[in-house]
């Protein structure tokens, strides 16, 4: 993930081989936009006083010590499996559009609180491969 995430960016690690905690969620919403699918996720992250303090830095050092990075990239290899399924000329580079992170408290910011990123296609084929047993971890790190 640091690899192909917010600029190989530091972050707190998962302990060797297992996650820290119980990883359990939902995509709040896929949605549709000029031919693009995203994956979008409502958070309530309490940044700051005020609508400056929601500045696209800010968003990502949260997305980063909350590992909200780990989040999206599985809620976007599960629209990539999906997409990949149902659509007969499918290519990620053409059809995902990315990750939208939508802080709800930030939403009069300048950045309307929206944090978006799009990792690339290379990581999604890795992982893809991994969880259909045809890579190990250790393979797709490599």
């Amino acid at each position: 993930m640091t690899q192909h995430t917010l600029n190989g960016a530091d972050r707190p690690r998962v302990e060797g081989g297992r996650f820290n905690g119980m990883l359990k969620g939902f995509i709040d919403l896929v949605f549709e936009h000029n031919g693009q699918y995203y994956v979008l996720d409502y958070k309530s992250n309490v940044l700051g006083d005020s609508d400056s303090a929601y500045t696209n830095q800010a968003m990502g050092e949260a997305i980063l010590e909350k590992r909200y990075d780990l989040q999206y990239v599985l809620y976007l290899l599960a629209l990539h499996r999906l997409l990949k399924a149902r659509l007969p000329d499918y290519d990620y580079d053409q059809h995902v559009g990315g990750a939208v992170y939508l802080f709800l408290r930030g939403i009069h910011a300048p950045g309307a609180g929206a944090f978006c990123d799009k990792p690339p296609k290379a990581l999604m084929e890795q992982l893809d491969a991994m969880f259909d047993g045809k890579a190990t971890a250790a393979e797709v790190a490599a």
